[in-house]
């Protein structure tokens, strides 16, 4: 089982190859990068920071493909450009050996009807993947029907699901992600809320119970563990303790989760 830390967990004032170090030392093995360059100011380039990464001794399996406009992948008008960034993003992935890039199929509450526009484009870009040998891993957000629409109308061994508990727990609490889509697992955003507002607080902040998460994770073979969690204004922590404290209370509570899981907890 593989750990890792979303990149962007706040602490902006430290450096980017601090941040990489710190992550490194808390004990994960991976950490998780935007894969955008809407973040530079606070991150720098992206390009730079994978390399740094793979200097600092972690790894990278996911990437997050920019989710500003995913509803560009419904629109005749804009889908073009869309399929050209997305293909741009799985070729990158391949290159720097990255199995997974997640995706967004919405936006928000920006829901154009779920259509063949969007299924040509996804179908362009599974096309690509398959060849590249990269997953496309579409993420739980609030409309899980729009997954659900592409996954039944594209099969492919690389288009895949990332599970978001924050998500499931925030905006889809009645349905069950991990029973409709579980089958496809191969990469999650772990983080916590209390079920009103997506807080992406590290567990143990927000009220979701995580054991029978992490046993049905388990249960379906997962490899990779990322967590998603940000040190925001919202957070118990925020402006009280450190990134390297931080780091330690996200790698404690993951590993912990998932031990606890492998021993039947």
């Amino acid at each position: 089982m593989v750990l890792g830390q979303n990149f962007r967990c706040g602490f902006y004032e430290v450096s980017a190859n601090e941040r990489l170090k710190q992550i490194k030392r808390a004990g994960f093995d991976a950490v998780m990068f935007w894969w955008g360059d809407e973040f530079e100011a606070t991150d720098g380039n992206r390009y730079d920071l994978i390399n740094s990464a793979f200097k600092e001794g972690l790894s990278v399996n996911t990437l997050h493909f920019p989710s500003l406009h995913a509803d560009y992948l419904w629109r005749e008008e804009t889908t073009k450009a869309y399929a050209e960034q997305l293909v741009a993003a799985i070729q990158d992935c391949a290159k720097y050996r990255v199995e997974n890039l997640v995706v967004h199929t919405t936006r928000y509450l920006i829901t154009p009807p779920y259509n063949q526009t969007g299924l040509d484009t996804m179908g362009r870009a599974v096309q690509v993947a398959e060849r590249e040998g990269v997953n496309i891993a579409l993420e739980n957000t609030r409309f899980p029907d729009y997954n659900k629409f592409i996954y039944s109308n594209i099969e492919s061994p690389r288009l895949k699901l990332c599970y978001d508990t924050g998500h499931e727990h925030c905006y889809t609490p009645k349905r069950d992600i991990l029973g409709e889509f579980g089958d496809k697992l191969v990469t999650t955003h772990i983080h916590d809320n209390c079920g009103k507002e997506d807080d992406h607080h590290v567990m143990g902040e927000g009220n979701i119970n995580f054991a029978p998460i992490f046993k049905r994770l388990r249960e379906l073979n997962l490899k990779y563990y990322n967590t998603e969690c940000y040190c925001n204004e919202t957070s118990r922590y925020y402006g009280k303790i450190s990134l390297e404290q931080f780091l330690k209370i996200s790698y404690d509570t993951l590993r912990n989760a998932v031990e606890n899981s492998s021993c039947g907890g």
